[in-house]
C-alpha cells in the first residue's frame, strides 16, 4: 500500500511542475536599468550634485532596440554650476545569424560646456564575432554626421572645441564585449571611435557591475578618452 502512495505522490508532484513550466510566463523581451548618485558639501565648501542614468533594451524576432539617458545638475553656493544631458539611440536589425544593420543617434546637451549641442547621426553594420554564455563581444562600423554648436559664452582655455560651428561627414567605429566571469559579477568594455576633419576622438569605457541582489547592484565605471586636435597647453586623454 505504501508503495502505491509513493508512487501517486511522485506522479501527482512530477504532473504539478510540469504545469507550472508549461504555465511560466516567457521572459520579458524589455530589460531597464536605472543609476541614481547624490552628493552634498556643506561647511567650507557648500556644493550639491545629482547623477542619474537610465538603460532601455528591447529585443523582438530579429530586431533590437536601446536607449540611455544621462543627467547631471550640479550646484554650487546655491547657484546651478553646470547641467548636462545626454541622450544615444540605437536600432538593430538582424540581416543573417551574427550580422545586422544599425542606426545610432547620439545628443548632448551642455549648459555650461564648450558645446551647447553635440549631435552625431550614424548608420553601418554590425557583426557579432563571439557568441557564448559568458563572453559576447561585436563590432560596428559606418558613416555618418556631426553637427555642433559651440557655447561661445562658456568657453575657456581649458575647453577642447572647435570655436565654430561644425556639420561634417565622419566615420563611426565600435567595439563592445560582454564578460561574466561568474554569475553575480559581469563586466561590459565599449571603444567608440568618430574621425572627423575637425576632431577625431577615441573614447573607451569599463564598467564592472556586480548583484547584491536580484535587482540591486553595485557599478564601478572608468571612462577614458582621446582627442586628436586640443589647444595648446592641454591634454589629449581625459578620463571619468
Amino acid at each position: 500500500m505504501a508503495k502505491y502512495l509513493f508512487a501517486a505522490l511522485l506522479l501527482a508532484t512530477s504532473t504539478a511542475y510540469a504545469e507550472e513550466e508549461e504555465t511560466q510566463a516567457p521572459p520579458s523581451p524589455l530589460k531597464t536599468e536605472i543609476e541614481l548618485g547624490y552628493q552634498s558639501l556643506s561647511g567650507n565648501s557648500d556644493s550639491q550634485s545629482l547623477n542619474s542614468r537610465i538603460g532601455l533594451t528591447y529585443v523582438k524576432n530579429q530586431f533590437r532596440n536601446t536607449a540611455e539617458a544621462k543627467y547631471l545638475l550640479a550646484t554650487k553656493n546655491e547657484k546651478e554650476d553646470k547641467r548636462k544631458g545626454q541622450l544615444e539611440l540605437q536600432s538593430d536589425m538582424k540581416i543573417n545569424e551574427r550580422a545586422y544593420i544599425l542606426g545610432n543617434a547620439n545628443y548632448t546637451n551642455d549648459r555650461y560646456g564648450p558645446y551647447f549641442n553635440d549631435f552625431t547621426l550614424a548608420t553601418g553594420l554590425g557583426y557579432q564575432l563571439i557568441r557564448r554564455e559568458t563572453f559576447q563581444m561585436e563590432i560596428e562600423a559606418g558613416p555618418g554626421y556631426r553637427f555642433q554648436d559651440p557655447n561661445f559664452d562658456e568657453i575657456d582655455d581649458d575647453d577642447i572645441v572647435v570655436p565654430e560651428t561644425v556639420q561634417e561627414i565622419i566615420i563611426r567605429g565600435s567595439t563592445k564585449f560582454t564578460w561574466k566571469p561568474t554569475k553575480t559579477v559581469e563586466i561590459n568594455t565599449r571603444i567608440t571611435g568618430i574621425g572627423g576633419n575637425s576632431n577625431s576622438t577615441l573614447e573607451g569605457e569599463v564598467n564592472l557591475t556586480s548583484s547584491i541582489t536580484e535587482h540591486i547592484a553595485i557599478k564601478v565605471s572608468n571612462t577614458q578618452k582621446y582627442n586628436t586636435w586640443v589647444p595648446d597647453g592641454l591634454k589629449k586623454r581625459d578620463s571619468t
